[in-house]
């Protein structure tokens, strides 16, 4: 069925949109915060359950003392972070009962968080993929100090060891693994055709896209008619 411009999966037009949405992400990330802010919040809000004290976020973000501080203090005065003193150290979270929480996090992740630093790794392969976007524990916020990131792709020609070598960088930037789940269009369909548990339970579950959207996420999907024709119940 067609699924981009009437005619494939994969559409020159869909891609430099999509493109062009990242670039625009970026552009408001630089014009809404610094580049301290950027690694800070970046840092906090990426790792969200971990917590760090001063040092650890100087060397994660290669900030210094005194810029360090001074962010944190702003962030913290602003109610966007919360911090509790554990031994000797005082550690730092971004506050989850903030009131601009949500939107705060929906925008570092779009641009210089998670979605962000895979958005710009996976860019040689935009070409070759229809599909990507973070599922599981992260997805929901609910991951945990060094968890992996499950990533889902559906793809054409891309092949595991191209994947693997362009997630490298993201997996040094993020310091967290990247797991990888690699579909081709057909065998996406059929594993959905066929009602792979596994399949099922990650599309009803949140997702944060880093290339396509839910729409485009449905269009590949097989037409309610086939998946009904198999027992299968639909997804959407």
């Amino acid at each position: 069925m067609p699924l981009c411009c009437g005619v494939t999966p994969y559409c020159p037009r869909r891609a430099s949109f999509q493109f062009i949405h990242a670039k625009i992400w970026r552009m408001i990330a630089q014009a809404l915060f610094t580049p301290a802010q950027q690694k800070l919040l970046g840092l906090l809000f990426v790792r969200v359950n971990e917590g760090f004290h001063l040092n650890e976020i100087m060397r994660l973000t290669g900030l210094g003392s005194a810029s360090a501080q001074r962010e944190l203090r702003r962030l913290h005065e602003s109610g966007l972070i919360t911090s509790e003193r554990i031994g000797n150290v005082r550690r730092f979270w971004p506050n989850k009962e903030s009131l601009v929480y949500p939107e705060l996090s929906g925008l570092v992740q779009k641009t210089f968080g998670i979605v962000g630093v895979l958005s710009g790794t996976l860019e040689p392969l935009r070409a070759q993929l229809h599909l990507a976007f973070v599922s599981g524990a992260t997805a929901k916020g609910q991951d945990m100090p060094g968890s992996a990131i499950d990533l889902l792709l559906v793809g054409e020609e891309a092949n595991y060891g191209d994947l693997l070598t362009g997630l490298a960088p993201a997996e040094r930037t993020l310091r967290r693994k990247i797991n990888p789940n690699l579909y081709t269009l057909a065998d996406y369909r059929r594993r959905l055709r066929e009602g792979q548990p596994f399949l099922l339970q990650v599309l009803q579950q949140p997702k944060l896209f880093v290339i396509g959207d839910e729409s485009l996420l449905q269009a590949l999907a097989l037409p309610d008619a086939s998946l009904q024709a198999n027992d299968i119940p639909s997804l959407f």
